[in-house]
């Protein structure tokens, strides 16, 4: 740097204990980019801060070596092996932080200066042989704002991850201050963890559906290219220039308006008004771009830091005569799909598409976007007490695309960009595209009659944009469910009891209610190997329940049943089915914890639920696996130290113990309960006024934690005795077999018969009531 620049910590040594893992697929891609081009600096992600608070660089160094320590990948290192490329986690790597005091320039020298040091941070490589991708130089302005600049290599980062360092970041900053702990949540599983899921996931055979979604994608792939000023030089130099466009409010919000209107995503508006401005220039019929897609499907991945993306193809056909609207419900659709199947690796897709990565030019796709909310969650600031952290724009680390393009949200409005390579575009050029750009998007109208998106898009629309939509199901997939449903005392005349259940475990139960009770099993759970779903609003997945449970019983009064998470999907079926004016008589719910119960708790007390969970759990199941009621390797993969030392992979290989990493996710659908409950976190149960019976197992602790009613007394209202917990024999998985039926069944043969009077008494009186009320009643 120069005269004002200094290292306020010591230079440490690495130590030299480390673990090995897999490294994922991009990872292995950017490494050998990085390889063949050692002195490009176009896979740096740079980061630029403005702090505001009482600070000083120690305190800031001090937190950015606990972020260190917290997240394994900001000391990752990679190592070549024999059998192949490896993640090298450190249990200690060098953290130092640089200082460039910016306090004695003045504003306009200053904010030169930082231009100056960012820039050199970004366009600056590193070393594949480096222990950690990581570097933060501090530019205090004065001793309450400053700038903080972070670089990594794409190797360890991604977007959403640099939003949790922000955070933890602020939140650290605070606790300092103040002389306390930070209350950083729990880190239960790192990006190694990840990789070695990921490796067994690839290998199971449950990708083969989206294999075969790419392989005719990707038929007759040709390349699209924008013709540059100049042609493509022997060897790719990434130098690139970012150039960008603030949009009006106005024009903001009517795109926002386009795409509701058309049932699909502000992406899709954005992306099919830039392919039908670069399909003029182009002069091609067929638009490819690739854009990046976060792989956090699962709640257990929203907390891991690492580059958890993949890249993913949108081909868009555009024949003469194409209209924004038409591409725009086309690129919904085609969005949709490659959310359904978005695992797949793009280094697969590569392959499908007969590229061979040359490094002369980018790899498959020459235009590339990508729309981004915020890189810091629901907003740019993060705020923290008398802290704050905003960001801003970053600086330009080289060109990794042709052309760039993205739209970012930022607190001045929504920004389009490009980023272009300068060895083949002139920035007049760079310009004149997102001018073009602009053009096309402000064409854009709001019309309910426009082409909609296929209902697939809509599905898929939490995963970008946050907010969910109806539709998952196809009509012929509900039916195909409909022909599982299985009925118990089906001729019985009392209202029927129709459990959401993943297998039919109601023989036991159907006998204790009785016969004049019928039963109807719905199979919300899907049969086979895991597949994969895009993440949803859980009210939309109730949704199709509820489109299930019409086709069982078109019309109410109606009785629900759910088991663990099902039970809390029974309770949002029945907000719907009374919004559509149907009765609920009963909502039944067997060992269902309120969504929110355990998630509102202070961090304290969640980290002290979770210890005395794991204490309660860990002999019990160490005893179901010596029984071989679920498998050694199920039960040893629970525990991240297993995993860390590959103690299960150990023991399979030396046959010490039988089965495989995942048999008992395929056999206990497991992994479908897995997808609801991530689901479920985002989920905040309405007050409900009708009656609710809560059967609660013995595996259920007592205590401070642990809820009687399982915390659904906080959301039950209306009249008191609505919501009856009964106390049911057995653990969670066999509250139905003989000892837990007889309650269950004893439990609600008492309370239907008084419902049922209930009902009755209701319907006397109704039948005493005026004839207009009637009319009224029943409209």
């Amino acid at each position: 740097m120069n005269g004002l620049a200094f290292k306020i910590a010591p230079t440490d040594e690495v130590e030299a204990s480390y673990a090995v893992f897999p490294a994922t697929a991009c990872q292995i891609r950017f490494w050998h980019e990085q390889k063949a081009s050692p002195k490009a600096s176009a896979l740096n992600i740079a980061f630029r801060l403005q702090l505001s608070g009482p600070l000083d660089a120690a305190s800031i160094e001090r937190v950015l070596r606990e972020l260190v320590a917290r997240h394994e990948v900001l000391r990752t290192g990679f190592l070549m092996t024999g059998a192949g490329l490896r993640q090298q986690v450190w249990s200690h790597a060098p953290f130092q932080l640089e200082v460039v005091d910016l306090s004695g320039f003045e504003e306009k020298d200053g904010l030169a200066e930082a231009e100056r040091v960012g820039g050199q941070q970004a366009r600056t490589p590193f070393a594949l042989s480096s222990p950690s991708f990581f570097r933060a130089v501090w530019l205090p302005r004065s001793a309450t704002q400053g700038e903080l600049q972070l670089t990594f290599h794409s190797l360890v980062m991604d977007g959403w991850s640099f939003a949790i360092l922000v955070r933890e970041l602020v939140e650290g900053l605070a606790a300092v201050h103040a002389g306390l702990e930070p209350a950083y949540p729990d880190v239960d599983l790192h990006h190694g963890d990840y990789a070695l899921w990921k490796e067994e996931f690839l290998a199971s055979g449950a990708l083969d559906r989206a294999r075969a979604h790419w392989r005719e994608e990707l038929r007759d792939f040709s390349r699209f290219d924008v013709p540059g000023d100049r042609p493509r030089p022997q060897a790719r130099r990434f130098q690139g220039i970012i150039r960008s466009i603030l949009l009006p409010g106005g024009l903001s919000d009517r795109l926002i308006a386009a795409a509701k209107a058309q049932g699909v995503t502000l992406f899709s508006v954005a992306a099919a008004g830039l392919a039908m401005a670069l399909q003029k220039s182009a002069g091609q019929t067929k638009v490819a771009m690739g854009t990046q897609m976060s792989v956090r499907d699962q709640q257990e991945l929203e907390g891991v830091v690492g580059p958890l993306i993949n890249t993913v193809i949108l081909r868009l056909d555009m024949p003469q005569g194409s209209t924004v609207a038409a591409v725009t419900a086309q690129c919904g659709a085609k969005l949709s799909d490659a959310i359904e199947h978005l695992h797949l690796p793009f280094e697969e897709m590569m392959e499908m598409a007969g590229e061979v990565s040359d490094g002369d030019r980018p790899p498959l796709c020459s235009v590339n976007f990508a729309l981004q909310q915020s890189f810091v969650g629901g907003g740019d600031e993060v705020r923290r007490g008398v802290f704050a952290a905003t960001t801003s724009p970053s600086f330009n680390a080289g060109a990794l695309y042709d052309l760039n393009f993205f739209m970012v949200r930022r607190p001045d409005g929504w920004r389009i960009s490009c980023e272009g390579d300068t060895d083949l575009y002139d920035v007049a050029t760079i310009d004149g595209h997102l001018a073009k750009w602009r053009e096309m998007l402000e064409t854009v109208e709001i019309d309910a009659k426009l082409p909609v998106a296929p209902a697939a898009a809509k599905a898929t629309a939490t995963f970008v944009a946050g907010v969910g939509n109806s539709g998952f199901m196809s009509q012929a997939e509900l039916e195909a469910k409909a022909r599982n449903i299985v009925r118990f005392n089906e001729n019985a005349p009392g209202t029927p009891i129709i459990a959401l259940n993943n297998m039919a475990v109601f023989y036991e139960l159907a006998r204790q209610i009785g016969t004049d009770r019928p039963i109807i099993d719905i199979p919300m759970v899907p049969e086979g190997a895991p597949r994969e779903f895009p993440q949803r609003a859980f009210q939309d997945v109730a949704a199709d329940a509820v489109r299930l449970i019409r086709l069982a019983r078109p019309n109410g009064p109606y009785i629900l049943m759910g088991h663990c998470v099902l039970g809390a999907l029974s309770l949002e079926a029945a907000h719907q089915l009374r919004r559509e004016g149907e009765t609920v008589e009963l909502v039944i719910l067997n060992d269902s914890w309120c969504p929110g119960y355990r998630e509102s708790m202070p961090w304290y007390d969640r980290q002290l639920r979770k210890m005395q969970v794991r204490a309660d759990n860990i002999p019990r199941d160490f005893r179901k696996a010596m029984r071989g009621e679920t498998s050694m390797v199920a039960f040893l993969n629970q525990y991240r130290i297993v995993r860390w030392l590959g103690i299960a992979k150990l023991a399979l290989k030396l046959g010490l113990i039988q089965g495989n990493a995942s048999e008992h996710m395929v056999s206990e659908n497991r992994w479908y309960i897995e997808y609801l409950l991530a689901q479920q976190a985002r989920y905040c149960p309405a007050p409900y006024d009708g009656d609710v019976q809560i059967f609660r197992s013995g595996q259920v602790l007592n205590g401070r934690l642990f809820a009687r009613d399982l915390g659904w007394g906080a959301v039950v209202t209306g009249k008191p005795g609505n919501l009856v917990v009964t106390e049911v024999p057995g653990m969670h998985d066999q509250i139905f077999r003989s000892a837990g039926a007889a309650v269950i069944g004893k439990q609600l043969r008492e309370r239907l018969a008084r419902i049922g009077e209930n009902s009755a008494e209701a319907n006397a009186g109704e039948e005493d009531a005026p004839a207009a009320y009637l009319s009224r009643a029943k409209a």
